[in-house]
């Protein structure tokens, strides 16, 4: 209950972050063609965003069954034989989400201790993207265990 809480949370934190670089990215295309003066700043501080939202909405994308997947060849077999097929997704899934938690960890860890900005016009600390990442990654581990867990306690085939 408190996992699915948190990655509500997190959704509106995402859809909110999305919305706000649209803003700016409108801003821009103003002062870039009413003004005549774009904004230096304006397509790092949307990036910035976006990548935040991809981390910090994923996890609550996964929950809601909102990532696009096909299911051809899922939908012929039986109940139990859809229930493997979609656990060793989630397994496959939770090896790739764990070593991508793992380098995030480690390119954080390097970017406290050498004090890494990020490039471009706007060199905010990279320590904040990267814990971004882990934060979100983390997120989606926990999430990916939770959906294998629910998938095979639940009375219904199917995920």
């Amino acid at each position: 209950m408190i996992l699915k809480t948190i990655n509500k949370i997190c959704g509106y934190i995402a859809g909110a972050l999305v919305f706000i670089s649209a803003l700016i990215m409108l801003y821009d295309v103003f002062c870039r063609y009413v003004l005549n003066a774009p904004s230096l700043y304006a397509p790092y501080i949307a990036a910035f965003l976006i990548l935040g939202s991809a981390f910090i909405g994923t996890a609550y994308a996964l929950q809601n069954g909102g990532h696009v997947h096909v299911e051809i060849l899922v939908d012929k077999l039986n109940p139990a034989a859809r229930k493997i097929c979609y656990t060793a997704g989630y397994a496959f899934s939770m090896v790739f989400v764990a070593f991508l938690t793992r380098a995030c960890w480690q390119f954080a860890v390097k970017a406290a201790q050498s004090n890494w900005k990020a490039q471009g016009n706007l060199p905010i600390p990279s320590v904040i993207l990267y814990g971004v990442m882990v934060f979100g990654a983390v997120l989606l581990f926990i999430t990916l265990a939770a959906k294998a867990v629910a998938l095979w306690t639940k009375k219904e085939g199917g995920a």
